[in-house]
């Protein structure tokens, strides 16, 4: 090796080494924040919940937060209980995109305003009829149509569109791809949800996590280790899975995560030959498998505890929150509106097992770096003591500026007619009259 690569060799050590120092800094900068929140404010990060209304925030739950004041004593003031995100499901969602627009930014003003951690905006856009914002944005196509008529080079460009709209309405999480082989196990119940053999599946949902996660919509792989043809919401499925199909499901999600997606959603699926417990309550699934084995390191979802699978099967919310965070769940699903009940039964059992809070307060910093990628929160550097800290953005920046609401609805606006023309190029003359009909009606 000569003088010449020596000092590039260095060089890029040194660049290494700068990257890794920084990156230690914000890791602290997002620890000392997180041990600086309430037990409130920490419970509060683990919880995605639905909401009221499709027009304007509407609170449904308070809890008093306790405040310092400057001669060292404390008061309480009442503050909305706003837990890590929502999830959008139908009725959220208006028909009308600049109503959607000011019904988002209306969340985050409220979260930014009482000076509490702004909540991810989470919606379901698979495609086909999985599609919570079908009839209001351009047509999306379900996977397995995507896998048949694209590239992935087109499907990059399709799902870029569709970010662009997700974005400009205010979204920030899509809860998609999903990322299970099709087979006649779970046709039944996944349909043309799947993108079909394991090649298309690495393939196509690659490009749909980079697609979205380019344009700051975050993705969650769905759903691990796999479902059959139960319907969860209504049964508990049991997975008959051999060998062979444990290390298929393996090297599906162990390459798609090599393109970072923000999440992994967990299945409610019991898989016999490996363990007794529904997979989003269990150990060896999320720590052992999802942790250890395949070394994800971003935010494992539950699926929805009030499901079927689970309520119906021994498994109440309360039996199933305590059994996620212990299992490693980041983020626990509920379907209902308020959290609060269960939040509190967390926090008596944090304050008698330190162990329990732990894994929690990571958890909580998984979902504050997360908030910090899509602009939700702001990791500022002060250079004058060489640290970094957390803050909110402006709210001017983001979403009280009308001449930036107006940007976004002429930005969805652009998306949405660009997709329809791709709709028409790449789908149409093979469409049934039920797809045409399906993906413009809600």
């Amino acid at each position: 090796m000569n003088a010449k690569e020596l000092q590039t060799h260095k060089n890029a050590y040194e660049m290494y080494s700068l990257i890794q120092q920084d990156n230690y800094k914000k890791q602290k900068a997002i620890e000392k924040f997180v041990s600086s929140l309430s037990i409130e404010e920490k419970i509060s990060q683990i919880f995605m919940i639905n909401l009221e209304k499709d027009d304007k925030f509407f609170p449904v739950e308070w809890y008093d937060r306790v405040i310092k004041n400057s001669d060292g004593s404390e008061s309480k003031i009442k503050t909305t209980l706003i837990p890590a995100g929502y999830i959008f499901f139908g009725y959220n969602v208006s028909k009308n995109p600049e109503t959607i627009i000011g019904f988002t930014d209306s969340i985050l003003e409220k979260a930014y305003s009482e000076n509490s951690i702004a909540p991810f905006l989470s919606i379901d856009v698979e495609g086909g009829f999985v599609n919570r914002l079908r009839g209001v944005a351009g047509p999306l196509p379900e996977n397995e149509r995507v896998s048949q008529c694209l590239n992935t080079d087109e499907a990059f460009e399709l799902y870029s569109l569709y970010a662009k709209q997700l974005n400009s309405l205010g979204f920030s999480l899509n809860l998609a791809p999903v990322a299970e082989i099709g087979t006649e196990k779970n046709q039944d119940f996944l349909s043309g949800r799947s993108y079909g053999n394991l090649e298309n599946v690495k393939k196509f949902c690659g490009v749909n996590i980079k697609a979205y996660q380019t344009n700051n919509v975050g993705t969650v792989l769905k759903h691990f280790p796999g479902n059959t043809n139960i319907d969860p919401h209504i049964g508990l499925p049991k997975i008959e899975m051999t060998d062979d199909e444990f290390l298929q499901i393996k090297d599906a999600f162990a390459h798609l995560l090599t393109y970072n997606p923000d999440g992994v959603l967990m299945s409610h699926a019991i898989v016999p030959s490996y363990d007794k417990d529904p997979a989003c309550l269990s150990k060896f699934w999320i720590t052992d498998v999802i942790r250890n084995d395949l070394k994800y390191d971003g935010i494992v979802f539950s699926d929805d505890i009030f499901m079927g699978a689970l309520i119906d099967n021994g498994y109440s919310p309360a039996v199933a929150s305590k059994m996620a965070v212990e299992a490693g769940i980041n983020c626990i699903m509920i379907s209902e509106k308020k959290f609060g009940k269960w939040m509190n039964l967390l926090i008596n059992i944090c304050e008698d097992d330190p162990e329990f809070l732990k894994k929690i307060e990571d958890s909580v910093c998984k979902m504050i770096s997360f908030k910090i990628r899509r602009g939700l929160l702001i990791c500022e550097y002060d250079k004058k003591n060489d640290i970094y800290n957390i803050l909110s953005p402006d709210l001017n920046e983001i979403i009280t500026n009308p001449n930036i609401q107006k940007k976004r609805f002429e930005n969805f606006s652009e998306a949405k007619n660009t997709t329809l023309d791709f709709y028409n190029k790449y789908f149409l003359t093979t469409a049934s009259d039920e797809e045409k009909h399906g993906l413009f009606i809600n």
